[in-house]
């Protein structure tokens, strides 16, 4: 016997939802304790009620039973429906049988099952004595096809050997899918998909602002560092434009106090220096200063320059006016003209 660990329900209308139903008629063992190879997986309808109050309807069963081996695949037997709950974690799910018919008998759907070994252990010791079908169903409780069972030990049908779970519908699906949406449970399918089509366009919205912020409060990294080279370019010129100017300044002022006999021409590379450190208030200075040198000293006899190694007076109250000391000033003055 092949065994398949996988059932493909090829062809399955998207509509029908899965239910794992159990049914209170314990696996019965044949003669001497042998495990029985047809069991009933589904009692006779037309109604089918489980103990927690659900219920299904099959108005057709030889379809449901034909439509169940449609694919020509064996339908698996497990324990506590572990395809269900374990399989698609990607956890072990044996199958304790094989089910490779299933025929009608007095209206109920009754199944030929290969057991495995362990399986049949699991039955001969009375481990698990009920068998709870897994079938496929449509919104108003019609089942459509069987697609496997599990044997469990809590029945929630009374009238057949099987054991329901908690079956998921359609409806529940649509009500939890409403509920995320933000949406009342009386919403339409087309109201859901005109809230996730929202969801979606939002978040492409909010996307693509992310990625491109908006210019009224900032600007493009390459606008930006064109305009910084723009403005350091504009501020070096004013600096080099004002150095230019202050150098004409203090030239034209010193070269006035020069021919005005209120500096030396010795001194002049030291006022100039002066002034380029603190225009204004050399300028101050040389207002009120006296004249030390005749404007022309080669045909006056009478020229009054400094002694070596000493200070005129303008120089005594440049040093006065600037907090220097006169020994400082002359050991600067002095090295300058050497």
């Amino acid at each position: 016997m092949d065994r398949r660990h996988r059932v493909m329900v090829a062809g399955m209308p998207q509509h029908l939802a899965t239910a794992r139903a159990s049914i209170l008629t314990p696996i019965a063992l044949a003669a001497a304790g042998a495990v029985p190879e047809w069991i009933m997986i589904l009692p006779a309808g037309p109604q089918l009620r489980a103990v927690d109050g659900r219920s299904w309807t099959i108005e057709d069963p030889d379809a449901v039973a034909a439509a169940s081996m449609l694919d020509g695949l064996d339908l698996p037997i497990d324990w506590e429906h572990a395809q269900d709950h374990r399989a698609p974690k990607g956890e072990e799910a044996p199958a304790a049988g094989w089910i490779d018919r299933i025929e009608v008998r007095d209206g109920a759907q009754w199944a030929h099952v290969d057991w495995t070994e362990k399986g049949r252990r699991s039955i001969a010791g009375r481990d698990y004595r009920y068998i709870s079908p897994t079938f496929l169903h449509d919104k108003a409780g019609r089942i459509a096809r069987i697609i496997g069972a599990g044997l469990v030990n809590r029945p929630a049908f009374n009238s057949l050997p099987a054991l329901a779970q908690q079956s998921t519908t359609t409806e529940d699906t649509m009500k939890s899918t409403l509920a995320a949406l933000g949406l009342a449970e009386t919403a339409t399918e087309a109201d859901a998909t005109a809230a996730v089509t929202k969801l979606k366009t939002d978040l492409v919205a909010a996307t693509a602002s992310a990625q491109t912020p908006s210019l009224e409060k900032f600007v493009p990294r390459a606008d930006y560092d064109q305009v910084l080279q723009r403005a350091t370019a504009a501020e070096q010129k004013l600096t080099e434009r004002d150095r230019s100017d202050l150098d004409a300044r203090v030239t034209t002022l010193i070269d006035g106090a020069v021919a005005a006999g209120k500096i030396a021409p010795a001194s002049k590379p030291h006022y100039v220096a002066l002034a380029q450190k603190d225009f204004a208030q050399v300028e101050g200075l040389l207002a009120t200063a006296p004249q030390i040198v005749k404007p022309s000293g080669l045909d006056d006899p009478g020229r009054t320059t400094p002694p070596a190694g000493t200070l005129d007076e303008v120089e005594k109250a440049m040093c006065r006016q600037l907090g220097l000391s006169e020994a400082d000033y002359l050991k600067t003055k002095t090295a300058e003209a050497a």
